[in-house]
């Protein structure tokens, strides 16, 4: 694990990618890798905004906003940090960017909180953390 540079934190805001955040600064450290945060702005809520006549530019400023928010948020959470934080944002699906990103940087270390889905909601529609640790191209933790 020695060469891992940076760690990948899929946010959305919720309690468990608040836990993940704060896992991930604790490794980067000694580490000395950076942390991403990486929010997705999910593409189903694209295809709703695009129905109600929204242009693409107003769909990617309601996505950089939504992302921001959570940004704001962790920030004030977390506090300072000796440890490097960039944010980065992205529309589509969640898990198909977070794999997307493991897939040509082998110094890359994924850290994902698991939602608290249902069983029935899980079995149905998998949940972000599952799917990104079957296909992700690098290592994985998943923080419950």
């Amino acid at each position: 694990m020695s060469n891992v540079k940076e760690i990948l934190v899929p946010v959305d805001g919720s309690a468990n990618s608040l836990r993940a955040v704060r896992y991930a600064i604790g490794l980067a450290g000694p580490l000395q890798a950076r942390v991403r945060l990486f929010y997705v702005f999910p593409v189903s809520s694209v295809e709703i905004i695009g129905m109600a006549g929204m242009s693409r530019g107003d769909i990617e400023r309601a996505a950089q906003g939504a992302a921001q928010r959570v940004f704001d948020k962790l920030h004030e959470e977390i506090g300072e940090s000796a440890v490097q934080i960039v944010d980065e944002t992205s529309i589509g699906d969640p898990a198909e960017e977070v794999i997307r990103c493991t897939e040509d940087d082998p110094e890359l270390m994924v850290i994902i909180g698991r939602r608290g889905l249902s069983r029935i909601q899980s079995l149905l529609l998998g949940s972000v953390s599952e799917k990104v640790v079957r296909h992700a191209h690098s290592p994985v933790t998943v923080i419950v």
